[in-house]
């Protein structure tokens, strides 16, 4: 008992570290990995971004633009009127000279103008953005939803593992248990003559050996622990303790997510088109300026003001127009076509995981049956044990039996709660 004693502290001290043998959940580790996900801090920052975006359309389409226009421009000449050569930075008059002709020069040209620019036609270009804008946002919130969903397949199959090396270190624990109580009582039977001493040796042989069965599942339990906390972006090496957990198959409520992405990508692909035509619309623009505006020379009398409409509209681009919209149609297709074969695919794969569930729970069924039956063997083995009416090495067998059998059950409730994950994962 002095062994299995110190079996306990080593363990109790596997599970503190410090942290007084802290407990947690799955539901712990999916909240973590949604907190440190890069994909879906990128998304939240890309709707931020689009916010933004919004504000800026806002302005560019119906916001007046207000600027400040100012040039300066000399156009001197060398005059060689009246047989006199001169230099002249503003000519008065000269019919002889060499220099742009005063027709285009003028003298030069000065301005300094405040302009403003009010867009008229921009509030339907506006509401095109904005549907463009929000439908991004919304792929977006999608993408995040399906990464969320990636995240608990992912984490939930991770945890899945750690249980199992979990369990694995409670049963080589129960048969160590078995095994020392067994050993104590032996030791007393060995003393009276009932049993030889190589009984109790093979006895204490077993119980080495499933002693470095222990260890080389805390070991693993510990290398799985640490991958669950590199998925969940957890800075911790402390080992804790898992709570169980049961996996159970949802019933889809609503659209699939799934399906909801491809729907986006089509109505995204109609969006930028309409993005792309924008250019075809009729533009309108109001306009206005005052300030300086003149040629020759620059003067007081020469402040003024002016005000106008300017009109634009392609009428003709070489058909790139036409050509876009047949892009667009193709891509289009593309998209109807990927998303009947998703559905398909997913309906197959369903109906797959679900027989595979079905058929582990017969298999777990049986097992269990089996359970209680070794159970009950057991139970007399350890009576016929304390009489000294069987051997060590037929103990030794069916512990070998039971420990093999509860591996089995263990492996298979794992497979079913990981179908069930996956299950769940692709049902929504």
């Amino acid at each position: 008992m002095a062994f299995y004693k110190k079996l306990i502290l080593i363990w109790l001290s596997f599970f503190s570290t410090g942290l007084e043998a802290q407990v947690r959940s799955l539901d712990y580790y999916i909240g973590q990995a949604k907190n440190n996900s890069p994909l879906i801090f990128e998304k939240k920052v890309q709707n931020n971004a689009m916010e933004m975006e919004l504000k800026r359309l806002k302005a560019f389409y119906t916001q007046p633009k207000i600027s400040i226009d100012a040039g300066l421009l000399f156009a001197p000449i060398i005059s060689t009127d009246n047989n006199s050569t001169r230099a002249q930075f503003v000519s008065a008059g000269a019919t002889d000279y060499y220099g742009y002709d005063l027709a285009v020069s003028d003298g030069g040209q000065y301005q300094a103008l405040l302009s403003v620019e009010q867009p008229l036609s921009g509030g339907k270009k506006m509401d095109i953005a904005s549907r463009n804008l929000a439908i991004s946002r919304e792929i977006n919130e999608t993408e995040i939803k399906l990464t969320v969903y990636d995240i608990e397949r992912i984490v939930g199959y991770q945890y899945l593992r750690c249980l199992q090396s979990q369990s694995q270190i409670d049963i080589y624990s129960g048969l160590i248990n078995l095994i020392n109580r067994e050993l104590q009582i032996m030791r007393e039977l060995l003393q009276n003559g009932i049993y030889k001493y190589s009984d109790y040796q093979r006895l204490k042989i077993e119980l080495d050996n499933y002693q470095v069965f222990i260890e080389k599942s805390r070991s693993g339990y510990q290398q799985n622990l640490l991958d669950l906390n590199i998925i969940c972006g957890i800075k911790d090496t402390a080992l804790v303790e898992l709570k169980d957990v049961d996996f159970s198959l949802k019933t889809k409520t609503g659209d699939s997510f799934f399906i909801r992405k491809y729907e986006l990508d089509s109505l995204n692909l109609v969006s930028l088109q309409q993005l792309s035509e924008l250019k075809y619309q009729p533009q309108l623009n109001l306009f206005a300026n005052n300030g300086l505006n003149a040629v020759y020379l620059p003067g007081l009398n020469r402040l003024g003001f002016s005000i106008g409409l300017k009109f634009s509209w392609v009428l003709f681009d070489g058909k790139q127009r036409n050509y876009s919209r047949q892009e667009t149609d193709i891509l289009a297709q593309d998209i109807t076509f990927k998303k009947q074969r998703f559905i398909t695919e997913n309906f197959i794969r369903r109906t797959k995981i679900l027989n595979q569930i079905n058929s582990i729970d017969k298999q777990l069924r049986m097992k269990t049956n089996q359970k209680n039956e070794y159970d009950e063997l057991i139970g007399i083995y350890k009576t016929e044990l304390s009489q000294g009416q069987i051997s060590a090495i037929d103990f030794v067998n069916v512990l070998r039996d039971i420990e093999t059998l509860k591996q089995v059950i263990i492996n298979l409730r794992m497979q079913k709660d990981a179908l069930i994950n996956t299950y769940n994962y692709w049902n929504y």
